[in-house]
C-alpha cells in the first residue's frame, strides 16, 4: 500500500488486521530448549562443582547461580513470546555460557578440559545482548564489529591459552587433556591480552550505549532504560577492573560489581518486557475514554498516551485530495526514510482513514500498534471527516482570501487607468478649449463666447467627477502612503465635526489596508446620508498584531447592517479576511461600526 505525499508515492506497512494473506506466526525454535536444557545441565553441574570446590564463597554461588538460571527462564519467556526476535535465544545462551564457564571446575578430566577453553563464554553473549537488545539486531556496522572482536576473543584466544594452561598446579590438580606445554607466563601474558582486549571492548560498548541512549524516543528509552543501566554497570566495572590489571587490591570489588550487574541483566530486560506488556493495559482505558466525544487534538493526546508515545502524530487521510492532513486540516507531510519516525495506516472497511506517524521503537510491539489503531478506528473516521471539513472550509477561506485580493488588485488597475487614461485626455481637451478660446478672443461673438466658456466648465466638472469616481473605487494615497493617511484625507473632506484619534499604524497586507479604509468610507457615507449627526469620532489602532477601526457618531441610530448592501458587503469582505465587523446602533443614541482584523 502507498499514498500521494507531498513529494512522491509514500509506502505504507499493512496492518496484520488489512492484510490480504495471513502471516504466519513464528513458532519457537526447538534449538532454544536444547539450549536450556543444556544450560540447565551445566547450571546444577556448576553449582555441585562449587560446592565442592571451597574456593567459591556460599554468596558467590547462590549469586551466581540466580543470575545464570533468571537468564534461562527469562531467555525461554522471551523467545515462547518472539520467536523471530533474536533476544530470547542471547538470553539462554548468556545462562549456558555463564555455567558453562564453571565445567572447569570437575575433578573430571574431560569435563575440566571441557571448561577450560570457556572461561568467558558468557561475556561474547552479553555484549551482543546488551547491543541487540530490544530489536535482536545489530543495527550498525559498529555493533558488529564490537559482536565480532568480543566472540574471536572469548572463542578464539581463550581456547589458544587453554593449550598452556596445566591445571595440576592448582590446589586441587586434575590434568589438561589439551596440555601442549605447561607454560604460565605465556598462558598469564595471553589471559593479560584477552583482558585489555575485553577492556577495549567494554569502552566500545559504552560508547555505542550512550550514543544510541541520545537518539531513542521516549517509548525506547522506556524499554532500554533498565538493561542499559545495569549494561552501563557492567561495562564500567569492566572496564575499570581491565585498567587496573588483574594483580590490583580493587580488582575483586568490581569483579563483584560486574557479577551483581551480570545478575540484574535479566532481571532488566524483563523489566523492559513487562514494560510493552503492560502499557496492553492502555488499551482497555482508550476503548473507555473513546466513548465520550473529543477533538482532534484531545484524541491525539490519548492516542499518544495510550501507546506511550509523546511524539505521536496522527494524519487523516483526505480522498478528494490525494493526501493526508493534521487534526485542524493543513497538509501532513509523511516521514519518507525517516529512521526516526514510522507510519502505522488505519483503515475500516477496506477504507485508508488515517495514518500514525509514531517512535520506531514500538514496531517491537505491533499487536498493541493494531489493538489501538482497531480501538481508535471509528474516532479517527469521524475526525477524518471533520478535518476533511476543517481542510475544505480553509481552502474556501484561502479562495476567499484570494477573490478579495483580486478585486483590490483590480480597482488600483481600474484606477490608474482613469488617471493616466480618461483624466489625462480630459485634461488634454480642457487646455485645447481654454486655448482655443484665447486664441479667438474679440473674434467671435458673445453668445460662441460663452459656449466655449460653458464647455470648459463642464470638462472641469467631469475632471473633478472623474478623480472623486478613481479615488472611490481605490485612492492613490492608500497604495502610496498606507491607512492612516488615506483615513486622514477621507476626514479632510467630511462636511462634519471629526475627530480622528489613531496609534501608530504599520504598513500593513494591501488587503487589510485597503478593508479598513473602505470601512471608515461606508461609514461616513452612511452618517452623510442619514444619521443626522453633527459629531463624528474615528478610532484606529493597531495592538497585538490587531487592526482595529471604531467609527461612532451621535446622530438618530437605527441602522441595520442588513437592510443594506454596504455594510453587509464590507462584513463579508472582513470574513474573508478572519475579521469581524460590528454595528450598535440604538435609536435615538447613534451608531458605531467597529472592524476587528488579524493583520498576520
Amino acid at each position: 500500500m502507498s499514498v500521494q505525499g507531498a513529494t512522491g508515492t509514500v509506502p505504507l506497512p499493512h496492518p496484520p488486521h488489512s492484510r490480504t494473506l495471513p502471516t504466519p506466526t513464528p513458532t519457537p525454535t526447538p534449538v532454544v530448549y536444547l539450549a536450556v536444557g543444556l544450560g540447565v545441565l551445566f547450571g546444577v553441574s556448576g553449582l555441585v562443582f562449587k560446592a565442592q570446590d571451597s574456593s567459591h564463597s556460599t554468596v558467590d554461588t547462590v549469586l551466581g547461580g540466580a543470575g545464570g538460571f533468571l537468564f534461562l527462564a527469562v531467555g525461554a519467556l522471551a523467545h515462547a513470546r518472539r520467536p523471530a526476535n533474536q533476544v530470547g535465544l542471547l538470553m539462554v545462551l548468556v545462562g549456558a555460557g555463564f555455567f558453562a564457564e564453571d565445567l572447569q571446575l570437575s575433578r573430571t578430566p574431560w569435563v575440566c578440559t571441557a571448561g577450560v577453553p570457556l572461561t568467558r563464554a558468557s561475556s561474547g553473549f552479553v555484549v551482543h545482548l546488551v547491543l541487540a537488545f530490544p530489536t535482536g539486531r545489530l543495527a550498525s556496522r559498529a555493533q558488529r564489529l564490537l559482536a565480532a572482536a568480543t566472540y574471536v576473543t572469548v572463542f578464539g584466544l581463550a581456547p589458544v591459552a587453554a593449550l598452556f594452561i596445566d591445571t595440576q598446579l592448582r590446589a586441587d590438580p586434575i590434568p589438561n587433556l589439551l596440555l601442549i606445554a605447561g607454560h604460565t607466563p605465556l598462558a598469564r601474558t595471553l589471559n593479560q591480552i584477552e583482558e585489555s582486549i575485553g577492556a577495549a571492548i567494554a569502552a566500545g560498548v559504552l560508547v555505542v550505549l550512550v550514543r544510541r541512549w541520545q537518539a531513542a524516543g521516549p517509548p525506547l528509552r522506556r524499554v532500554l532504560a533498565p538493561v542499559f543501566l545495569t549494561g552501563l554497570l557492567g561495562g564500567a566495572a569492566t572496564l575499570t577492573g581491565g585498567v587496573l590489571g588483574s594483580t590490583h587490591p580493587l580488582r575483586s570489588t568490581f569483579l563483584w560489581v560486574y557479577w551483581v550487574a551480570f545478575c540484574l541483566l535479566p532481571l532488566g530486560f524483563l523489566a523492559g518486557v513487562l514494560r510493552i506488556q503492560l502499557g496492553r493495559t492502555a488499551v482497555g482505558d482508550l476503548l473507555g475514554q473513546l466513548r465520550e466525544p473529543l477533538s482532534a487534538a484531545d484524541l491525539q493526546r490519548l492516542l499518544a498516551r495510550s501507546l506511550g508515545d509523546p511524539s505521536l502524530q496522527v494524519g487523516y487521510w483526505r480522498p478528494d485530495a490525494d493526501a493526508f492532513v493534521d487534526g485542524d486540516g493543513r497538509p501532513l507531510r509523511l516521514p519518507e526514510d525517516d529512521p526516526q519516525r514510522a507510519v502505522w495506516p488505519v483503515e475500516r472497511d477496506g477504507r485508508r482513514v488515517a495514518a500514525l506517524i509514531y517512535d520506531p521503537a514500538l514496531r517491537e510491539d505491533p499487536h498493541r500498534l493494531d489493538a489501538v489503531a482497531v480501538a481508535a478506528g471509528l474516532a479517527l473516521d469521524n475526525q477524518r471527516l471533520a478535518a476533511e471539513v476543517r481542510a475544505q472550509l480553509a481552502e474556501v477561506r484561502a479562495s476567499r482570501v484570494r477573490i478579495v485580493a483580486a478585486a483590490d488588485a483590480a480597482r488600483r488597475r481600474l484606477e490608474r487607468d482613469l488617471h493616466d487614461g480618461a483624466q489625462q485626455q480630459l485634461v488634454a481637451a480642457r487646455l485645447l478649449l481654454r486655448l482655443a478660446q484665447q486664441r479667438l478672443d474679440g473674434t467671435i461673438d458673445e453668445q460662441t463666447d460663452a459656449l466655449l466658456a460653458r464647455s470648459a466648465d463642464g470638462l472641469d466638472a467631469a475632471m473633478n467627477e472623474l478623480r472623486e469616481l478613481a479615488r472611490g473605487i481605490h485612492p492613490a494615497v492608500l497604495t502610496t502612503a498606507g491607512l492612516l493617511p488615506a483615513v486622514r484625507a477621507l476626514t479632510e473632506k467630511t462636511p462634519l465635526d471629526v475627530r480622528l484619534t489613531t496609534t501608530a499604524v504599520p504598513r500593513l497586507n494591501p488587503a487589510v489596508e485597503a478593508t479598513g479604509y473602505f470601512v471608515v468610507a461606508e461609514a461616513l457615507t452612511n452618517t452623510l446620508k442619514y444619521a443626522h449627526a453633527d459629531h463624528i469620532r474615528i478610532s484606529v489602532e493597531y495592538i497585538d498584531g490587531r487592526l482595529r477601526i471604531e467609527i461612532a457618531d451621535n446622530g438618530i441610530g437605527g441602522a441595520d447592517i442588513t437592510a443594506g448592501t454596504g455594510l453587509s458587503g464590507l462584513r463579508d469582505r472582513l470574513a474573508a479576511l478572519d475579521g469581524t465587523l460590528t454595528v450598535h446602533s440604538p435609536a435615538g443614541h447613534g451608531t458605531t461600526v467597529c472592524a476587528l482584523l488579524p493583520c498576520g
